[in-house]
């Protein structure tokens, strides 16, 4: 198993132990692992080239490494804190690179193979907003299943954080891992439902666009499908 870890802050603070706890339960894991900003302090700068070139970022060097780290993956693993209650900065600014990719334009046919992991911690429940933005991506990416891991921490030290929410941590991180472990064999219902969406989209509305013919050439506008 290979899985890709990005962090979503270069803090090694609560998310990056409760991501440890989760790589701890896959030992036998090939584990590569990113930090925002240093791994990819470039920001999008809308050049488009993505979209009607090649599937990857012409711009930033950082984007590309991550990206090839992501396709050869079979896990890919996301952290982030809250900031203003959304996902760090850093994170969206990365995100912003892979926008070409999602289903709407020139998915990857390796992602639908994959499963993922979004942590997100904050000082209240608004922790979620983070876990959607993280896994919006995901699903648009087409990953097949994706795990959400949210918590409510009063502390920014992890060695001070109560007994009790640390047992909490370590049984939904077992958890996780345990369901890691298990293959998939097609994408859930909500990445599904968006493949087929766009891909009557892209059949009967968008057919002259370069992503119709991204989809034509990949033999998705028929019979094909990219998790077959």
């Amino acid at each position: 198993m290979k899985i890709c870890v990005i962090y979503g802050t270069e803090r090694k603070g609560c998310t990056w132990h409760i991501a440890q706890e989760v790589l701890s339960r896959l030992p036998e894991a090939e584990v590569t692992e990113f930090f925002l900003p240093r791994d990819c302090p470039d920001f999008c700068i809308s050049c488009f080239r993505c979209f009607h070139e090649e599937n990857h970022c012409y711009h930033s060097e950082g984007a590309r490494r991550i990206l090839s780290a992501l396709l050869a993956a079979d896990v890919i693993l996301m952290t982030s804190p809250v900031y203003a209650l959304h996902l760090s900065g850093q994170m969206k600014t990365l995100l912003d690179h892979y926008a070409n990719m999602w289903m709407v334009h020139k998915p990857n046919a390796e992602m639908f193979h994959k499963q993922a992991v979004v942590i997100a911690t904050a000082s209240g429940p608004v922790y979620r907003a983070a876990l959607r933005e993280m896994k919006d991506s995901l699903d648009f990416w087409g990953v097949a299943r994706t795990y959400r891991m949210g918590f409510t921490l009063m502390e920014i030290n992890w060695e001070r954080l109560p007994p009790k929410l640390k047992q909490k941590i370590t049984r939904q991180a077992e958890k996780t891992a345990a369901k890691l472990r298990r293959s998939v064999s097609g994408p859930g219902v909500k990445v599904w439902f968006l493949f087929h969406a766009m891909r009557l989209a892209h059949k009967y509305a968008w057919q002259d666009s370069p992503d119709a013919k991204w989809w034509g050439e990949h033999g998705w506008l028929g019979r094909s499908r990219p998790w077959q």
